[in-house]
């Protein structure tokens, strides 16, 4: 028996909306797998940073004869402290390599990198998981190119082998002379001549990188 006209195309309509239906369910199937594709193969998202010699050094000159209540100090032995944070008033941002991370904590002890010359001399110098080197060079002699916001280490040699004591951080040229500021003890705009070799026997010249890059931000 002949289905009658009307309902022939009830049963088209609904076959028609069936149809539309899967075929909204595969595009959208598609478009999911694809999101997913290229979530997995994208490269991670590159941020560079300019080290901002001029913000790290008015840091610098602004407590090179106090301490910021901002940050945990110590009267004893707070040098390498000290040019972490004006490193970090001039942009780098903390890291996070096991074994080599460096950031601070608030007035909380921050980690050992941030606060002892050796082991920040070590976590500078390195290339980490997620950014190129802070020092970009490290030199026995001043090196060219030398800037207000480059830092020196300086020690001695204890048990055949260089330990890092000291470090401070140029903060430009009086009279034709790089001068330098420091914490423990506290001196402002003053000639390495003053620490070297005087009082330390080793001294590298460390140039902090113009530009930092960051990668998986």
């Amino acid at each position: 028996m002949s289905r009658e006209p009307g309902r022939r195309r009830i049963y088209r309509s609904r076959a028609a909306r069936r149809r539309r239906s899967a075929l909204a369910v595969l595009v959208a199937a598609a478009l999911a797998l694809l999101v997913i594709v290229t979530a997995h193969g994208a490269s991670p998202k590159t941020v560079r940073v300019r080290y901002d010699r001029k913000a790290a050094v008015a840091y610098a000159d602004a407590w090179a004869l106090k301490t910021n209540p901002r940050y945990w100090s110590s009267p004893d032995n707070d040098c390498a402290n000290f040019v972490s944070q004006c490193l970090a008033a001039g942009g780098l941002r903390p890291t996070w390599d096991a074994g080599l991370e460096w950031h601070a904590d608030g007035v909380e002890f921050p980690s050992v990198a941030w606060v002892n010359c050796g082991a920040q001399k070590r976590a500078l110098s390195t290339r980490g998981a997620t950014h190129t080197r802070y020092i970009s060079r490290a030199t026995r002699r001043q090196p060219p190119g030398w800037s207000r916001g480059d830092i020196v280490y300086l020690g001695s040699v204890v048990d055949g082998a260089v330990e890092w004591q000291h470090v401070i951080i140029c903060s430009g040229r009086r009279g034709g002379e790089w001068v330098y500021d420091s914490h423990t003890a506290a001196r402002r705009r003053v000639a390495l001549g003053h620490w070297y070799p005087k009082h330390f026997t080793e001294v590298r010249f460390c140039r902090i990188a113009d530009v930092v890059q960051y990668t998986g931000e």
